[in-house]
C-alpha cells in the first residue's frame, strides 16, 4: 500500500485513531481517524513510571534493588487539527458524552494510537480505556484554524508496531475545521477576535495494588468545568456585561465551528468567573471576558 500526501517523511506522526469501547478498556469496531497533530503542537506522552528511589545510608550510588516501581500512570496530550465531521464532532463528544450511548460512566471510553514514521514501518503506543480529562477548544482569529489541546487518562499503554500503512492514514482533502462566525450572545451576534472554550472534567483514578502494574481500574468523573473566555471590542463591551448580568439562567452563547456540516456548541446558564471582567485598560480597543456556563449542548449547525 502508498501512502500518498501528508505523512511519508521519517519523523512524522500519523492521524491518532480511535476505537470505540462498548466495555471500558476493549476496543471494538473498526479503528476511525481522530485528529492530526497540528502544525507546530505536539503528542506528549505522560506515561509515569513512578519510580520509589531508596536511600541507603553510607553510599554514593544507587544499587537497582534501590529502586521500586509503584503504579504506572497511562495518560497523554495533545495538540491536534481535525478535519472530517466524524473526527471533530467525536472528540467533542468524548470530553462530554453528549452523544454517547454509555448511560453509567457518562464519558465515554476509546482506545487511541499514535505512531511515528520510522525507517521501516511506523512505531507508536496504544491507550485504552482513553477518558478525556481536559478539553481547550481555541481559535487565534476570526478564520483561523481550530484548535484542540487534549489532555487524556487511560488505563493502560502499550507500544504498537506497524508495517503497512492504514487506510485511513491517506492524505484527507477536507480543510481543516475553521472558525468563522464569531459567536451569538442571547441571540445577536458579536465578533470577538478570538476565543477559548475549556472542559474539565476532574477524573481521578481508582487505585488497587497491583505489584507496579499498569493501571487497569475505572476512572471518575468529578464535576464538569466549562469555562469560556472571548477577545471583544469595545463597541460590544456594554452589549456583553448587560447581556450576562441580566440573563436568566437560560441565557446561552453560541459557538460555531466549521461551514459546511458546521457544528454549533451552545453554553448555557452563563455567570462571570472571578476576574472575569475587562480592567479597562488605557488605549485598548480589545479587552477579555472571561465566563463561566452550567450547560453545554452539541448539535449540527
Amino acid at each position: 500500500m502508498t501512502l500518498t500526501g501528508r505523512h511519508i517523511t521519517a519523523g512524522d506522526l500519523t492521524p491518532v485513531i480511535v476505537n470505540e469501547e462498548s466495555t471500558y478498556g476493549t476496543p471494538t469496531g473498526d479503528p476511525a481517524l481522530y485528529g492530526d497533530v497540528a502544525e507546530g503542537g505536539r503528542f506528549t506522552f505522560q506515561d509515569n513510571p513512578n519510580p520509589y528511589i531508596a536511600w541507603r545510608y553510607g553510599s554514593r550510588s544507587y544499587d537497582p534493588t534501590d529502586y521500586v516501581t509503584q503504579q504506572k500512570d497511562a495518560a497523554f496530550t495533545a495538540s491536534l487539527e481535525v478535519r472530517d465531521i466524524p473526527s471533530w464532532y467525536g472528540i467533542i463528544n468524548n470530553a462530554t458524552g453528549l452523544m454517547g450511548t454509555q448511560g453509567d460512566p457518562l464519558l465515554p471510553s476509546t482506545t487511541k494510537e499514535i505512531c511515528v514514521k520510522v525507517e521501516n514501518g511506523w512505531q507508536g503506543r496504544q491507550y485504552t480505556g482513553c477518558k478525556t480529562n481536559k478539553l481547550t477548544i481555541s481559535a487565534e482569529a476570526p478564520g483561523s484554524v481550530v484548535k484542540f489541546e487534549e489532555e487524556v487518562l487511560a488505563s493502560k499503554s502499550v507500544p504498537v508496531t506497524r508495517n503497512t500503512a492504514l487506510a485511513l492514514w491517506k492524505s484527507d482533502n477536507s480543510p481543516a475545521v475553521q472558525w468563522m462566525n464569531g459567536i451569538t450572545l442571547n441571540g445577536t451576534d458579536i465578533y470577538p477576535q478570538s476565543f477559548s472554550l475549556t472542559i474539565t472534567n476532574n477524573l481521578e483514578r481508582i487505585r488497587t495494588p497491583n505489584n507496579g502494574a499498569a493501571i487497569t481500574g475505572a476512572l471518575l468523573e468529578g464535576r464538569r468545568e466549562i469555562e469560556f473566555e472571548a477577545e471583544i471590542w469595545m463597541e460590544d463591551l456594554t452589549f456583553v456585561a448587560n447581556a450576562i448580568n441580566n440573563a436568566a439562567p437560560s441565557g446561552s452563547i453560541v459557538v460555531t465551528l466549521g461551514i459546511d456540516n458546521a457544528v454549533a456548541l451552545t453554553l448555557g446558564g452563563l455567570r462571570w468567573m472571578a476576574e472575569g471582567l475587562p480592567d479597562l485598560i488605557q488605549d485598548k480597543q480589545r479587552q477579555k471576558l472571561k465566563l463561566r456556563a452550567s450547560s453545554l449542548n452539541l448539535s449540527l449547525a
